[in-house]
């Protein structure tokens, strides 16, 4: 059938088809009648009848037949008017989004849109005089994106086209003098069905060794992208296909899609599979209220439960048939593709995750197809060519990173213990120590034969974002504000400080975890606060207190434990950059706090105390960062990293200042000089001349560290006058301005020669 064209949707008028679904409606409201005065009418008064021969043969039969008709035909009545409505619903929603598109968002930046090539549109932008103009590349990327928009929406309305037409044709059958065909309460069980019937006949064709045509392929993804976030759509599609096909499916596609040249069906596999993993993440959230352990799948068909977690355990370890010739994938490696989208509830990825990392503990492998070739790179996870999937534990890994609340669960829990033939060993502990961790996998086809570093990078990466999830409570990659954190938190954000500290080598710049730094630096920003109450002894007088539960000063404290941990992390520019970012902005938020509150000789102690752990923490990460560009191949190069993810890192000082002190929203001209003085006070005084820092690290890199000292107490210096003229503290000599601005000077320098030598 021809396709919906642009002028098509646009144009066309839904009020027929709306009124098609009414005198449907009152079509189904009769035939429900005449069904049942048919039932308790004629079938109820033949079957009370006392007829004999052929009355009782054949009369009495032909009345239960014809009242099963009128059943029947109200049925398919039923289901052709729910088509007609959902169809009718569903196109004016397409219709009012194209409009808008058109109408509105495209007539204010100037844009014309036309139809294109079959269901298609073109944009492009005018002038006044009608003219096509010179484009910048906003608006290059603008005019994309529209049209990607648009183009979305008509692919949408063909589907729901095409799916109607299918349906209307299963409805009504193969003969047309019998009613009683297929039924259909909405269209999204129309669409469900077909969407499982293209799944299901792509493994049949796949053990022939063929495939779906491109078109069917689009087809499915249109089909599930508009319903991964539907409950009721993803449940039933992930119950009709069961947890191995569905898991089977995933595996082959991709493996396919990854291995040929197609580049329209690698990208249709690559939606697929995000759309995959979001549906799933929709099927196994529970409802509010129905989060119950005891609840089965079969007991609460409104989640995928318990019953089906336990199916998929067992597929978890079994053999995919998906026709290499090497290893064959088992079922975690392909569900960990799928789990890297979608927020998903700890009541199903965390008995997951806790049977695989059982299996490793125990010994466990995963296969990895190694050809003898090794320049076959075809992979399940299709996101990330650097990430193929053989290592499950990454995909893993990164669901975690997007669901906060599972994350910090898992991460605080462990394995093995009690009846177990395993000691107990803490999920954190697993994959943060060396002596009792993991062995991290070498990722990639090729991984038996020709094992590397390079590939074990993503998975480590992927536990940084975990742990991010895990400490915060935010999703990786979110950038709001700061939150208060959870005793589970704080504890675990303690344990990371705790283990990484004691064993900071694995964090450096050459160490087995180096690949954590920015995720490290990442926490240690959303854990200022704390961190800058334990270089002040754990102070008292509630300067670095916030909403929420504190970390333990005297543990991560303690020794040189933070400052090791600390020192390490510097090392990576990025991480550094958040440090530097956020002491800044947590010490100017205090220092403005102090100068709001203080007088006289209390400013000068009370601005001291908050300097002496911001020294602290400059003379710290000031060695971690010498280090890093000391080791360096190219000096100059390295220099010039720290100084862009400076750059880049100015963000953090916006986070905080939203916020402010103690994590109370603050508004106004105070949220923009504390976001312009500690950004600022960053970018002038912590960024440095690539070569000439070089050049003095290579000559003398102790005296460079002391000699940045004079650089960072410049920058504090410059934050407490600031704060003292915004509060109309005097800083004349000798006033109580002049002697604050002093003592954050100095006590400033004395926390920065303590840092460099811890």
């Amino acid at each position: 059938m021809a396709g919906l064209t642009y002028d098509d949707l646009y144009q066309v008028s839904l009020s027929s088809l709306g009124t098609a679904a009414e005198d449907w409606k009152d079509m189904v409201d009769q035939l429900a009648k005449l069904a049942t005065d048919a039932t308790d009418g004629m079938v109820r008064q033949s079957d009370a009848a006392r007829w004999e021969g052929v009355n009782a043969g054949v009369t009495r039969p032909f009345i239960r037949t014809t009242a099963a008709e009128f059943r029947d035909a109200h049925a398919q009545a039923k289901s052709i008017w729910s088509m007609l409505r959902d169809a009718h619903q569903d196109l004016t929603a397409v219709q009012k989004a194209l409009r808008k598109a058109v109408d509105v968002d495209a007539k204010k930046h100037s844009i014309q849109v036309s139809g294109g090539a079959g269901s298609t549109v073109i944009c492009q932008y005018v002038d006044r005089s009608g003219e096509k103009t010179k484009l910048k590349p906003e608006q290059v990327e603008y005019l994309k994106a529209l049209e990607e928009q648009i183009n979305h929406l008509l692919v949408q309305a063909n589907e729901i086209d095409d799916s109607v037409s299918r349906a209307l044709g299963r409805i009504h059958g193969g003969d047309s003098h019998n009613f009683g065909h297929a039924k259909y309460d909405t269209l999204d069980d129309a669409q469900r069905e077909r969407t499982v019937q293209l799944a299901k006949k792509s493994l049949s064709l796949h053990e022939k060794g063929e495939e779906l045509s491109t078109k069917e392929l689009a087809e499915f993804r249109t089909l599930l992208q508009g319903s991964a976030k539907d409950p009721e759509f993803a449940v039933e599609f992930y119950r009709e296909m069961g947890a191995k096909d569905a898991l089977r499916f995933q595996a082959q596609l991709s493996i396919d899609a990854s291995s040929g040249d197609d580049k329209t069906r690698l990208e249709l596999a690559q939606s697929i599979q995000k759309d995959m993993g979001l549906a799933l993440a929709t099927a196994t959230d529970p409802p509010t209220g129905k989060d119950n352990p005891h609840t089965s799948f079969r007991e609460d068909r409104t989640y995928l439960g318990k019953a089906w977690i336990n199916d998929l355990k067992k597929v978890g370890t079994q053999p995919l048939n998906v026709g290499l010739d090497h290893a064959q994938p088992v079922g975690y490696q392909a569900l960990a593709s799928l789990l890297r989208n979608g927020d998903y509830d700890k009541s199903f990825l965390n008995p997951i995750a806790q049977d695989m990392v059982t299996l490793e503990r125990k010994g466990g492998s995963w296969p990895v197809p190694d050809p003898h070739k090794g320049d076959q790179h075809f992979g399940l996870n299709l996101a990330d060519k650097k990430s193929p999937g053989w290592d499950p534990m990454t995909g893993l890994l990164e669901a975690f990173g997007h669901s906060p609340e599972a994350s910090t669960a898992f991460f605080n829990g462990s394995t093995g213990g009690g009846n177990s033939d395993l000691k107990r060993l803490t999920n954190l502990d697993f994959f943060l120590s060396e002596d009792k961790g993991r062995e991290w996998l070498p990722d990639k086809t090729s991984g038996l034969t020709d094992p590397d570093d390079e590939s074990r990078v993503p998975a480590k990466q992927a536990l940084g974002h975990a742990l991010e999830s895990a400490t915060t409570g935010r999703p990786y990659g979110d950038e709001g504000s700061p939150r208060p954190h959870t005793r589970e938190q704080a504890d675990l954000f303690e344990k990371v400080v705790v283990e990484l500290g004691d064993n900071s080598g694995v964090i450096k710049h050459d160490g087995s975890l180096a690949a954590l730094a920015p995720s490290l630096g990442n926490m240690s920003a959303e854990y200022m606060y704390d961190i800058q109450r334990a270089f002040a002894g754990g102070e008292t007088t509630n300067y670095f207190d916030h909403a929420g539960a504190d970390v333990d000063s005297s543990k991560i404290g303690a020794e040189r434990r933070l400052a090791s941990f600390l020192q390490a992390i510097a090392e990576d520019p990025e991480a550094y950059s958040t440090v530097t970012h956020s002491q800044q902005a947590v010490t100017t938020d205090v220092i403005h706090k102090i100068a709001t509150n203080s007088t006289g000789e209390d400013l000068r102690d009370d601005i001291g105390f908050a300097a002496q752990p911001a020294g602290t923490i400059a003379g710290v990460t000031s060695v971690g960062r010498s280090d890093a560009i000391a080791a360096a191949d190219d000096s100059v190069q390295k220099v010039r990293e720290y100084n862009e993810k400076l750059d880049e890192g100015a963000k953090w000082a916006g986070r905080f200042a939203e916020m402010g002190a103690n994590h109370i929203p603050v508004y106004g001209d105070v949220v923009s000089w504390l976001y312009e003085d500690a950004q600022e006070a960053v970018l002038e005084h912590y960024k440095d001349s690539e070569e000439e820092a070089a050049q003095k690290i290579e000559e003398d890199r102790e005296r460079y560290v002391d000699n940045q000292r004079e650089k960072a107490a410049k920058a504090i210096e410059k934050t407490v006058q600031e704060a003292a003229e915004r509060e109309g503290i005097s800083i004349r000599p000798d006033s109580p301005g002049a002697k604050a601005i002093a003592e954050a000077y100095g006590v400033f320098n004395l926390g920065y020669s303590d840092g460099r030598t811890r």
